[in-house]
C-alpha cells in the first residue's frame, strides 16, 4: 500500500505542471504546480537531514498561514519525521501566554524540532524557563540551500504504510492538547472512504480558510488535495476572519465545488455579507457543516442570502468528524436535503426522542450515515448499547482510528472500549443516520433534566444587543440552593440596554426550552475565552466567572 510521500512523488511525476494550490494573502495570488510542491517539500527534506532529523522524530511547525506550510509539513514526511502543526500565536494573544500554555505540552512530548520564526523563538525563550528545545528559524533561503551531499532519494519514500504520519494536537484550553497518532494506512483510508461518500472526482476544487492544525482544514482540505492530486484554494484565516466575504470571492473566481465550514462561519459569511454585493456561487456542489454542533436556522439564513447566488438546501449539507478518526465519521448524502428532527423539548431534556407536541420545538440536524468502514454505536453510562432512537455516548470503530495518544497512554485508555472508541459526544441513531446532541461536558443538569449549553447559546444568539456567537452557557453550583443554575455570559453590543438583553435572553430560553437562567452577565466585546480554533471556551470562562471575573 502507499504512503503520503509516495503519493506526492506520483502527482509530481505525473500532473507535474497541474495546479496544486492556489495560494491567495495579504492581496497576493501565488499559483503552485504538483512538480513545485514536491521540489520544495524535497528542499525541506533536505534542511531538516542536514540538521539531524531522524526518521520518527517529532517536528512542530509553528509559522504563519504561507505556502511554507505545506511545504515544511510535507518535507518532514519526506524525512521520514513525524510533523505536527502548532497554532500561530494570534496578533490577540500575548506571546507569553501562548507559550506558557504550551510550557507543558513542549516538556512532555519533547518534540525534536521546532520549526517557527526568530522573533517567536525569542519569545518562547522569555516565556518559558530553561527553554532548551531544539530550534530552526524558517526562512525562505531554505529552498535555495545547495542540495549536492544530500540523498537523491529522501528516507519517508521507503516508509511502511503502517508507520506514523503525523500528528494532530486537540485545541482544548483547560486540558492538555493530546497528540493523535495516525499513520499513512489510516489517512490513505479515510481519505478514500470520504471522497466516495462525496462522490469526489479529479474534477473537484476546494476552497478553504481553515487552518491547518484543525483536522478539518488539515485532512478534509490540505490532505485531501495532496491525495487526491486536486486543486485546493486557500486563503489565510485572519484575513478570512476580518473579511468573510474574500472565500465567496474564491469560490466565484475559481469554480470551486466543496467547502468544508463549522457552523459559525455560515453566520459570519451572512452577517458580514453586503446585502447590495452577489456572488455567483453555482460551482458549489456542497457547503459542509462540520466540527461543532450544527443547527437548521443556520441553514435556513444562509440559503436564502445566497439563494440568488445558486445556492439552495439541497447544497448544505452536514458531517460528524474527528482527529482519532483521521476525520470523517459519517456524512449527508450530497445531493438531497439534511433530514430534520423536530423533537418534543421536555421529552428530549428528559432523555427520549420525540416527536414535537407543543408550540415548541427542537430541530436536530442529521449527521448523515456512517462512511464506508465505520460502525456506530450508542451506549448508555454503563457502556451498554442502546436501541435505535436512544440517546447515549456515541462510540465508534473503523480501520481509521488513530494508534493512541503521543505519550499518554492512560488517556488512550479512558477512551477505547476494545475496538470501539468512546468519543465523549452524545447522540442517537435514528433510521441509519447519526443525531449529535451535544458533548457530554457540555451537558447541564437541571434539575434532574438535561440541558445542552450550545441549544441555550443557540437560542440566546437570537436576541438583540447580543454579538452573534458570543455568548457561552454555563452550569454553576448555587451556594443557596446546593444546586446547579445555569448562567449565561453575554457580550452585548456598545450602547444596548443590557437590562433589556438580560430579559429578552431569560424570556427566550424560556420559551424554546423551559429552562429558567440563574444569570445573565453581560460583558464587553471581546471578554470572552476562545480555543485556538477560534471557538468559546466553556471551561474557561466558567473558570473565570467562578473566580469573579465576571459579575453577575
Amino acid at each position: 500500500m502507499e504512503t503520503i510521500p509516495a503519493r506526492l512523488r506520483s502527482h509530481a511525476e505525473a500532473r507535474a505542471h497541474d495546479t496544486f494550490c492556489t495560494f491567495l494573502a495579504r492581496g497576493q495570488t501565488e499559483s503552485i504546480t504538483f512538480a513545485e510542491l514536491y521540489e520544495r517539500s524535497l528542499a525541506y527534506s533536505r534542511f531538516y537531514t542536514r540538521l539531524g532529523i531522524q526518521r520518527g522524530d517529532l517536528i512542530l511547525i509553528i509559522l504563519q498561514h504561507t505556502p511554507h506550510l505545506f511545504y515544511s509539513y510535507l518535507g518532514a514526511m519526506l524525512a521520514g519525521a513525524i510533523p505536527s502543526f502548532m497554532p500561530f500565536p494570534s496578533p490577540k494573544q500575548r506571546a507569553d501566554f501562548y507559550w506558557a500554555d504550551h510550557e507543558i505540552l513542549i516538556e512532555r512530548i519533547k518534540p525534536r524540532l521546532i520549526l517557527t520564526y526568530a522573533a517567536n523563538l525569542d519569545a518562547a525563550r522569555a516565556s518559558i524557563p530553561n527553554f532548551n528545545t531544539p530550534s530552526a528559524v524558517a526562512d525562505e533561503e531554505i529552498l535555495l540551500e545547495p542540495s549536492d551531499d544530500t540523498p537523491v532519494t529522501p528516507s519517508g519514500l521507503s516508509a511502511s504504510p503502517d508507520d506514523i504520519a503525523c500528528m494532530q494536537h486537540s485545541s482544548g484550553t483547560t486540558s492538555l492538547k493530546k497528540g493523535v497518532m495516525l499513520t499513512h494506512r489510516a489517512i490513505l483510508a479515510e481519505v478514500a472512504a470520504y471522497s466516495r461518500a462525496i462522490g469526489f472526482s479529479a474534477t473537484d476544487s476546494i476552497a478553504s480558510w481553515l487552518p491547518l492544525y484543525h483536522d478539518m482544514g488539515f485532512v478534509a482540505c490540505f490532505m485531501r488535495s495532496v491525495i487526491e492530486g486536486t486543486h485546493l484554494i486557500a486563503l489565510d484565516p485572519f484575513e478570512w476572519t476580518i473579511r468573510p466575504s474574500l472565500l465567496l470571492d474564491a469560490i466565484e473566481r475559481y469554480r470551486a465545488t466543496l467547502c468544508w465550514l463549522p457552523n459559525f462561519a455560515f453566520s459570519h459569511i451572512v452577517n458580514a455579507s453586503r446585502a447590495d454585493t452577489e456572488w455567483d456561487l453555482s460551482s458549489i456542489r456542497a457547503f459542509i457543516n462540520c466540527s461543532e454542533p450544527c443547527k437548521e436556522h443556520t441553514f435556513e439564513r444562509f440559503a436564502e442570502r445566497f439563494r440568488t447566488a445558486g445556492i439552495t438546501q439541497e447544497k448544505l449539507h452536514v458531517s460528524y468528524a474527528m482527529a482519532e478518526n483521521v476525520f470523517g465519521v459519517t456524512q449527508t448524502t450530497l445531493g438531497r436535503r439534511v433530514r430534520v428532527l423536530s423533537v418534543d423539548p421536555d421529552a428530549f431534556s428528559a432523555g427520549s426522542v420525540e416527536p414535537a407536541r407543543g408550540a415548541y420545538a427542537l430541530p436536530l440536524l442529521s449527521c448523515g450515515p456512517p462512511i464506508d468502514g465505520v460502525r456506530l454505536q450508542i451506549c448508555d453510562a454503563e457502556g451498554n448499547a442502546v436501541p435505535d432512537g436512544g440517546i447515549g455516548e456515541i462510540h465508534i470503530s473503523s480501520p481509521f482510528l488513530f494508534d493512541g495518544y503521543y505519550k499518554l497512554p492512560e488517556k488512550t485508555a479512558e477512551r477505547m472500549r476494545g475496538s470501539w472508541f468512546a468519543t465523549g459526544d452524545m447522540g442517537f441513531v435514528l433510521d441509519g443516520e447519526l443525531f449529535v446532541t451535544g458533548r457530554i461536558d457540555d451537558m447541564l443538569i437541571v434539575n434532574g433534566r438535561n440541558y445542552y449549553s450550545h441549544e441555550i447559546e443557540a437560542a440566546v444568539n437570537g436576541v438583540s444587543g447580543v454579538l452573534p456567537g458570543r455568548s457561552v452557557a454555563i452550569g454553576v453550583e448555587d451556594e443557596r440552593s446546593d444546586a446547579t443554575v445555569v448562567v449565561v455570559l453575554v457580550e452585548t453590543t456598545p450602547g444596548c440596554d443590557v437590562g433589556q438583553v438580560g430579559s429578552e435572553v431569560r424570556k427566550r430560553v424560556a420559551q424554546r426550552l423551559g429552562l429558567g437562567i440563574h444569570a445573565v452577565v453581560p460583558v464587553a466585546a471581546g471578554r470572552l475565552v476562545k480555543t485556538t480554533s477560534g471557538k468559546i471556551s466553556r471551561n474557561k470562562n466558567r473558570e473565570l466567572f467562578v473566580e469573579g471575573a465576571f459579575s453577575a
